[in-house]
């Protein structure tokens, strides 16, 4: 119950930020940022249209589709968000404009309605409308939400070609990629971290810069080389990415030819990320300490 109880309050919120970075940013530019909230920009222009309406009308057929695909639970919240987001709008409808320039209105619009959406879907749930596919391709696809967002809010900014001319579609798509963004960092956070895989002929060595210089765990994987099946050891360690280019330095000083894998590693959780570090016996863990 009290989760249930967070997570309405984060979607009412998160549709009040959104909404007011709609009324006082986009509307009156013309800003046409994707999803149904982009729409009903392009429908106020050609047939006068009023947002709220225009999303409490379309969100029918979506609910429909989330209680399908996303359950009944996801459903009821995304209910309550498809009913609150447009109401916010309604209520923050007489807020002035904070700018007229569209490209500064492009810019922190997106900001505010990135992270509007970003604590809505905090809140595991959506404002309704293409918040609801973007839910659906997340969930059943490969896809991030911020990717997901992008592809599906992507075909209402095109359909602003209809009402707009080409530069306020330009500056559209500016807004979708801002709230894009800002909704990736809220989704994985600031800090991006890297996982690193080497294989070395000096791995003791690289082994112990990685736990005693870098500060860092590591885990040991021995492994058959592809040509010769010759016994290997393959050394895998995460760290953060400032600490990166050192790593590198270090391994290659140690050993010029030792085949190195940096990939990116979006979300990481242990010692010495989201918890504290701490100290164990080699023995007792093949991880090493963080």
């Amino acid at each position: 119950m009290k989760k249930r109880l967070i997570d309405f309050c984060l979607v009412t919120l998160g549709s009040f930020i959104a909404a007011t970075g709609f009324n006082t940013m986009f509307l009156s530019n013309k800003i046409a940022s994707g999803g149904m909230v982009g729409l009903s920009v392009s429908f106020q222009e050609l047939f006068n249209w009023n947002p709220s309406t225009f999303l409490l009308v379309t969100n029918v057929p979506l609910l429909a589709l989330c209680l399908l695909f996303l359950g009944k639970e996801t459903f009821i919240k995304t209910f309550y968000g498809s009913w609150i987001y447009p109401i916010a709008i309604n209520r923050t409808a007489g807020l002035p404009t904070l700018t007229h320039n569209p490209l500064l209105a492009a810019i922190f619009g997106g900001v505010i309605v990135g992270i509007g959406l970003g604590v809505v879907f905090w809140g595991n749930s959506s404002t309704g409308g293409t918040g609801i596919p973007t839910q659906i391709l997340n969930k059943y696809t490969p896809l991030s939400l911020a990717t997901s967002l992008t592809l599906v809010d992507g075909f209402s900014v095109a359909m602003g070609f209809i009402a707009f001319d080409t530069d306020t579609v330009m500056y559209s798509i500016i807004a979708l990629g801002v709230i894009s963004y800002v909704v990736g960092v809220m989704e994985h956070g600031f800090s991006s971290s890297k996982n690193i895989m080497i294989i070395s002929e000096n791995s003791g060595a690289i082994r112990q810069y990685i736990t005693e210089k870098a500060n860092r765990g590591v885990t040991q994987i021995p492994v058959l080389g592809g040509l010769k099946s010759d016994q290997k050891t393959l050394l895998m360690t995460t760290i953060s990415s400032y600490e990166l280019p050192k790593m590198q330095e270090a391994i290659l000083n140690i050993d010029e030819t030792a085949f190195v894998v940096i990939m990116p590693a979006s979300q990481v959780m242990g010692r010495g990320f989201s918890l504290t570090k701490k100290y164990i016996s080699e023995n007792e863990d093949i991880l090493l300490p963080n």
